[in-house]
């Protein structure tokens, strides 16, 4: 599972032991949360199909499992790569697999 973010973002996750991803209230319709996607840093219009601004991708947090989220049912299909918790989500650290920058994880993982 994918968290993609900004510079204040990342440092705010990446300074703790367990990361904490904190709920947000999205542009739009969608429901309060803190927001997840299988779609790696590599992937064509990542911005387009996840609707976030490029600088939201610049920096990257990987886990394993998708323990407590819930799929996004928007409609229009993104519950196939997006999903979300409702209360601030918690990831301990034998789940934590990246974090940092997201060209860097593309150059890793080709």
């Amino acid at each position: 599972m994918y968290h993609h973010t900004d510079d204040g973002g990342f440092k705010a996750i990446a300074s703790q032991v367990e990361w904490r991803f904190k709920v947000a209230q999205p542009p739009g319709s969608f429901p309060k949360g803190a927001y997840f996607t299988t779609l790696p840093p590599h992937t064509v219009d990542l911005c387009t199909k996840l609707l976030i601004p490029k600088r939201k991708t610049e920096f990257l947090f990987e886990f394993s499992g998708d323990d407590g989220l819930r799929r996004l049912d928007d409609g229009k299909g993104r519950g196939r790569y997006v999903f979300y918790s409702a209360a601030d989500y918690i990831v301990a650290r034998q789940r934590q697999q990246y974090k940092g920058k997201s060209e860097a994880y593309s150059m890793e993982s080709e």
